[in-house]
């Protein structure tokens, strides 16, 4: 009922009872005036003569679930995934204002969307604690609940007059009320991998209704554009408050660029507004070799042999091959192009002749990588070539490589 008129006593009291308080509650005036009666300031009791609490008219959004059988039950989104027979909540969903897919809660069910347009929520804004009413008059809570028309009171509900989700309690009391809108992302760190390449980290982000998180990158100061959307790592549910996304960007990017990123998050509802800028990141310049000596004879292999037996092995000498800004470990292969055999031994210094010589040997974790080759004869009395064996060195990180031919020649006298 409305507070006494205007010549009569208003009591904190009154007031109280008018809030939905209870009467003897300590009473916050400026609230009560600005978010109870809709005023605004300054505020005097004098003002409140016979008004009536400013209740907010709701629309809200709700499921029908059907089953084979053709059985209706009213309920709302689940927070729980497993509730839900999913791997996600649905809080998404809820905040999009979407049904279910068809078999999302198992084969038998599809839900439809529901909506009721004259629910009063206690004051004008929707927040925990409030209770909606089905009518202004705030006697009658509202048959959307627990006990009312629906089952379970583990669903949340979205209202779509101040865009929220909610649950509400068999009193129509509400709790865990947050925003349709996702919530902006924390900034987001960066990692270097290559030249070519940067992972993108989103840490620690509430992604209760975050679909997707909407990447943008800017090179050398100029503007942000887009790059691509990676979706959370989990996502869904009202305990999703700290979920931390990894973004791999491998294209567009050159080495020595300096480049930061800002992230939006969204739903099929709304865009968050941008994270901080992260921290600018250089990628490092791209992997270089170099190999000395650049010539023969180091690169030349020449068995002088006779007609009766097959000859060698023989080695050519070291050449050392220099890597710059490494990014990873070097593997070295071979190819061979001569009938003999042709074998590499290389290590982070001279691996020598006696040693184990394979067609390849990976996982060479040094700046300097020395190599030996060796050759043979490949029968009696073939002779054969000059002709070029390739030894091959690759960063397994960047995939930069450095061919080095070995000229290799059998001739018999």
């Amino acid at each position: 009922m409305a507070l006494p008129t205007s010549g009569n006593s208003i009591s904190f009291g009154q007031i109280n009872d008018e809030l939905d308080n209870t009467t003897t509650d300590t009473l916050d005036l400026e609230n009560a005036a600005e978010n109870g009666f809709g005023l605004s300031k300054p505020h005097g009791l004098n003002e409140m003569f016979g008004l009536s609490l400013s209740r907010l008219q709701l629309t809200v959004k709700f499921l029908k679930e059907n089953d084979d059988n053709g059985d209706d039950t009213f309920t709302g989104w689940f927070s729980d995934a497993s509730l839900a027979g999913s791997t996600k909540g649905e809080l998404v969903l809820c905040a999009e204002g979407v049904i279910v897919p068809e078999d999302g809660r198992g084969n038998s069910f599809t839900t439809l969307i529901q909506q009721d347009t004259s629910e009063f929520n206690s004051d004008s804004n929707v927040s925990n604690g409030d209770t909606i009413f089905e009518a202004s008059s705030g006697t009658t809570l509202t048959d959307v609940r627990p006990g009312g028309d629906l089952t379970n009171q583990e669903t949340f509900l979205v209202e779509t007059t101040q865009d929220n989700i909610f649950q509400i309690n068999s009193s129509g009391v509400l709790s865990n009320v947050r925003s349709r809108t996702p919530n902006v992302p924390t900034k987001p760190t960066l990692n270097a991998d290559s030249g070519t390449q940067i992972t993108v980290t989103i840490p620690s982000t509430n992604t209760a209704v975050t679909r997707e998180f909407d990447i943008h990158r800017s090179i050398g100061g100029a503007s942000f554009a887009r790059v691509g959307t990676v979706v959370p790592s989990d996502s869904g549910s009202i305990d999703d408050t700290s979920i931390s996304t990894t973004f791999v960007n491998d294209s567009g990017i050159s080495a020595g660029n300096a480049v930061v990123y800002k992230v939006f998050a969204q739903n099929a509802f709304a865009t968050s507004s941008a994270s901080t800028t992260s921290d600018s990141v250089t990628t490092p310049s791209g992997v270089s070799f170099s190999a000395s000596p650049s010539s023969d004879p180091a690169r030349s292999i020449n068995i002088f042999g006779d007609e009766f037996t097959p000859d060698g092995p023989a080695f050519s000498d070291t050449v050392t091959i220099s890597v710059t800004n490494r990014a990873g470990n070097i593997d070295v292969t071979t190819t061979q192009n001569t009938s003999g055999p042709f074998r590499v031994a290389a290590a982070a210094s001279d691996p020598g002749t006696g040693g184990s010589y394979l067609t390849a040997v990976n996982n060479i974790n040094s700046d300097t990588v020395v190599v030996r080759g060796r050759f043979t004869e490949s029968g009696r009395n073939n002779s054969e070539g000059p002709i070029n064996n390739v030894i091959t060195l690759t960063d397994d990180s960047s995939g930069d490589s450095i061919s080095i031919n070995i000229s290799c020649r059998v001739t018999n006298s």
